[in-house]
């Protein structure tokens, strides 16, 4: 083991998942499964320990064969394929729950930089080496999936994996027209934009959108999202809207409805607003790119097809 945590060094680099709001506010529900970690590590004697606090990086891991000793604790369901493995509460303000972290006695913990000013005290309870990544492109999610191999030693696994992903990916047509787009992330209490740097911007952007919040200033905690300037949005009008709401459709809705500046926008006075699952693009960005690309490509192509 010791010769495979030797190479953990190596790998500990800054790699770039754009807002990992999974991890980000999963930290309110503190029942977190207590499933004994040594039954969900794959070849437990042979694989270094992973416990992830990216839900994109369990996500990867499993699919190629290695099961992490601990996950991230989601808001809502989870996936079918992390039943049973030991959760770790987070929160954006807080961190991860330490006593959690400890007793799945990691080699090594993947993280975002979102959580850089908990590494220290993650790295000195825990003993194990800290792998920072970011999913802000669909670069990104390639390059993580082949270190991940490296990391558990399942190269082939991992090649495979990320070659399948690069070959559901495909450019827009050279002559398509532009479509403008404002992407939204709401809480019943604020909307933030979405950054064309996002992980949601680069979808965009691959299926032919463009994003009309170039220009804005990213906030200071959230990574890819920038405080909403409605005037901004009044101004530049864009031609279709999508919406991310961290809560109820229906509640996202109403708000639209009975604000007066969003009412404004041909965007929602010509119904052309898609609501989007958080799931792929919030609280598990990268993970199921292929799908997350589709989805996108086809609400691009179906906006430009109603511009006038």
């Amino acid at each position: 083991m010791s010769a495979k945590i030797n190479r953990l060094t190596t790998l500990s680099v800054g790699l770039v998942v754009s807002l990992s709001l999974a991890a980000c506010d999963s930290g309110k529900d503190s029942n977190a499964p207590t499933t004994d970690t040594t039954a969900t590590t794959s070849e437990a004697s042979e694989t270094i320990r992973v416990a992830t606090l990216l839900p994109f990086a369990a996500d990867q891991l499993i699919e190629m064969g290695v099961t992490p000793v601990a996950v991230p604790l989601l808001r809502g369901d989870i996936p079918p394929t992390w039943e049973g493995i030991p959760a770790i509460t987070v929160d954006h303000s807080a961190g991860p729950n330490l006593e959690q972290l400890m007793a799945a006695s990691p080699d090594v913990v993947v993280t975002t930089s979102v959580y850089a000013q908990f590494m220290p005290a993650i790295e000195q309870s825990t003993g194990a080496k800290i792998v920072t990544m970011d999913v802000d492109t669909i670069a990104d999610v390639t390059k993580h999936i082949e270190t991940l191999g490296e990391l558990v030693d399942t190269t082939e696994a991992a090649s495979e994996l990320a070659d399948s992903v690069r070959a559901s990916i495909s450019a827009p047509a050279e002559d398509a027209e532009p479509v403008s787009v404002l992407a939204v992330f709401g809480t019943p209490h604020a909307f933030y934009a979405f950054l064309p740097s996002s992980y949601l911007g680069n979808l965009v952007a691959s299926a032919g959108g463009v994003m009309i919040t170039d220009d804005m200033e990213t906030h200071g905690v959230f990574r890819g999202l920038a405080p909403l300037s409605m005037e901004a949005v009044i101004d530049r009008d864009p031609d279709h809207l999508l919406v991310i709401f961290h809560g109820a459709e229906e509640s996202a809705r109403a708000m639209l409805q009975r604000d007066a500046l969003w009412s404004e926008l041909s965007a929602v006075k010509g119904n052309h607003v898609t609501f989007l699952k958080d799931d792929l693009y919030a609280m598990r960005p990268g993970s199921e790119l292929p799908r997350a690309i589709a989805e996108i490509r086809g609400i691009i192509d179906e906006a430009r097809s109603k511009l006038p």
